[in-house]
């Protein structure tokens, strides 16, 4: 995060102009990336305890794009009160889908660690693994209150006259 007053403006900026962009081509290259990284993997040990949430994670970022696309052409608010929760939803969902594959290539090298009998290089990608299933346990569910803040829209923020202030 940036703490220069930025992260808003990032936020602004991702779903007014980077989200439309090309019609949302690279936001649905992304979803395509990662959809067929899951498909492709689902039977992976580093991968697959981790699936649904990851596909429900990615739910909930396709589900709120969607919404801002139907939403925040016509009221610019709503993408204003929206975008903040956006862009860390749309970065849980980044940072899970890093995570597999960093549990991918640590599952694989825990398997040959063991086979070499290498205790210390297994112990620190089964560490690897740990920190991924910590994050999908503990870090990935925010992105149901993100997308949850998200298609709230802009009414309660918009709210109070400015005379009340």
């Amino acid at each position: 995060m940036l703490y220069e007053g930025a992260n808003g403006i990032q936020a602004i900026d991702l779903v007014g102009r980077k989200l439309p962009r090309d019609a949302g081509r690279a936001m649905l290259a992304f979803f395509g990336e990662v959809s067929g990284f899951l498909k492709d993997n689902a039977d992976d040990d580093g991968v697959k305890p981790h699936i649904e949430a990851m596909k429900t994670a990615l739910g909930h970022l396709q589900d709120a794009s969607m919404w801002f696309m139907r939403n925040a052409l016509g009221k610019p608010d709503n993408a204003g009160a929206g975008s903040t929760d956006y862009m860390h939803l749309f970065g849980l969902v980044a940072l899970g889908y890093m995570s597999l594959k960093i549990a991918k290539a640590a599952a694989a090298g825990a398997r040959a660690a063991r086979a070499a009998d290498d205790q210390a290089g297994g112990a620190t990608l089964e560490a690897k693994l740990m920190t991924t299933r910590f994050f999908m346990e503990r870090m990935l569910p925010e992105t149901a209150v993100r997308m949850a803040r998200v298609t709230a829209g802009a009414d309660s923020v918009m709210a109070m006259p400015a005379e009340l202030f």
